[in-house]
């Protein structure tokens, strides 16, 4: 008995020498950014009406593509018009937002479960070097990525193609 605990103890040990450190680390938490895009975009095809969502949005931007152009082109009963309309397009927008907050909190727990262990099997070292600089308009992001600036990179780097595979995106 006291050797099964033993050894129980060491696995932990030997999982967090092994997934510490690049290539590994790098690996891994590709691994999850695609694992938890696959689920989310999973989720969203079974819980939301995508196919509705995408209309609303489409009638959105084209509303205000439309009053856009009506301020600019100073068409006051044309944009007094679309102004009268606005409560109905927030309305629109409120379920839009509803049906992806709805799928968002479904997976925040286990997100934060997983963000967590992968916090203490990866820890906040070095996972991976940047060949260029990452320079955003506010933001210099180091060349050398921990396990948050990694995560962010690779789950947007596999988002759009992951939405786009399964039709879950919002736009075209």
């Amino acid at each position: 008995m006291d050797d099964d605990k033993g050894e129980s103890r060491l696995i932990y040990p030997l999982v967090v020498e092994a997934f510490s450190k690049p290539p590994n680390a790098t690996i891994l938490i590709i691994m999850m950014a695609l694992g938890v895009n696959l689920l989310y975009s999973v989720g969203r095809r079974l819980l939301t009406n995508v196919e509705r969502s995408r209309r609303m949005q489409a009638e959105l931007k084209a509303y205000q593509k439309e009053l856009r152009e009506a301020i600019l082109s100073k068409n006051k009963a044309k944009e007094e018009r679309l102004r009268k309309k606005k409560k109905q397009m927030n309305e629109i927008q409120m379920k839009v937002t509803m049906e992806n907050l709805r799928v968002t909190a479904l997976f925040l727990v286990p997100l934060m479960v997983l963000w967590w262990i992968m916090q203490q099997v990866v820890g906040e070292g070095i996972v991976a070097l940047s060949p260029i600089p990452i320079n955003l308009l506010i933001l210099a992001i180091p060349p050398e990525l921990n396990l948050f600036w990694w995560y962010m990179i690779s789950s947007f780097a596999f988002s759009g193609v992951i939405s786009r595979a399964f039709g879950v995106g919002l736009t075209d």
